[in-house]
């Protein structure tokens, strides 16, 4: 179902049978508020969201009546990756491209002083359990903090628990790291180039999963990162969580993997198959 039913309320005084409220669905949509990669040798890269990866989900979820919030860790408005601003990434559709863009414009996710996303405290607040989905874009920022945000961590264990959609596509997955109970641990030995050992408690320990591949890593390395090399790429490091990493025969295909709860795609051509499954869900 698309809406939730509310249930039918009988007004006993006047006997009167209320007919049933269609309720709209409420998405949490979480997004990196750094602007910035940190790499090896004191590199970094300009970074945020992928416009294709955010905006072709959340022009669905709204086109289908769905009400989405916009959460970052500090509630500051999240970065659009510059590399994303593309109609290729639209299939080269301009008509396509200029309504997303429009759309993300019109909802002032980027505008440092008009953006309505809020904290990840204030999602806490108002209830974790008043979001019925979860959705993550990729881009390269979830990398740089999302993977070791304790309170992201405790917002996706309430999805997990609760077995509501949780959808995160490209570099998105990596945040399901911040679930960890070791998750500063397990970067840190990541990025020093050690064995990473993982708690044995992980909720999405064995879990069928996908997020951009190694072999897209490396060519994203060589074509926008500027010859800039990561401390370790999302693929090895979910496999070393205890993720079933899959992908798809080819970069830069769609691939999205689903097992349970948890709908996850490997790359930016994922992005809207990976919103179709959740908005089945719905």
């Amino acid at each position: 179902m698309n809406i939730k039913l509310l249930v039918s309320a009988a007004i006993t005084a006047a006997n009167i049978t209320v007919a049933p409220i269609a309720l709209a669905d409420n998405i949490l949509v979480v997004m990196s508020d750094t602007a910035e990669l940190t790499l090896k040798d004191g590199k970094s890269y300009n970074t945020g969201f992928y416009l294709n990866e955010l905006m072709q989900p959340v022009k669905r979820f709204i086109d289908q009546g769905h009400k989405v919030t916009f959460a970052t860790p500090s509630g500051l408005a999240p970065s659009l990756d510059a590399n994303s601003d593309a109609v290729s990434l639209f299939g080269n559709d301009d008509e396509a491209y200029q309504i997303h863009k429009k759309l993300m414009l019109s909802l002032k996710i980027t505008d440092v002083v008009n953006s309505p996303v809020i904290s990840f405290s204030r999602v806490e607040q108002m209830g974790i359990e008043n979001f019925d989905a979860f959705f993550a874009p990729g881009g390269h920022a979830p990398m740089e903090d999302l993977l070791l945000d304790d309170q992201l961590g405790r917002i996706l264990s309430a999805f997990h628990h609760a077995q509501k959609p949780t959808g995160l596509v490209c570099h998105g997955p990596i945040a399901l790291l911040a679930t960890l109970p070791n998750n500063d641990e397990f970067v840190a030995a990541l990025k020093a180039g050690r064995k990473a050992f993982p708690a044995t408690d992980w909720i999405y320990a064995g879990y069928n999963m996908t997020v951009f591949s190694n072999s897209e890593e490396v060519a994203a390395e060589k074509g926008y990162l500027d010859g800039g090399k990561m401390f370790f790429y999302p693929e090895t490091a979910l496999n070393s969580a205890g993720g079933n990493y899959q992908r798809s025969a080819n970069d830069w295909a769609i691939k999205v993997v689903v097992d349970r709860e948890l709908i996850t795609g490997q790359n930016p051509a994922s992005a809207n198959a990976v919103a179709t499954e959740i908005l089945k869900r719905l």
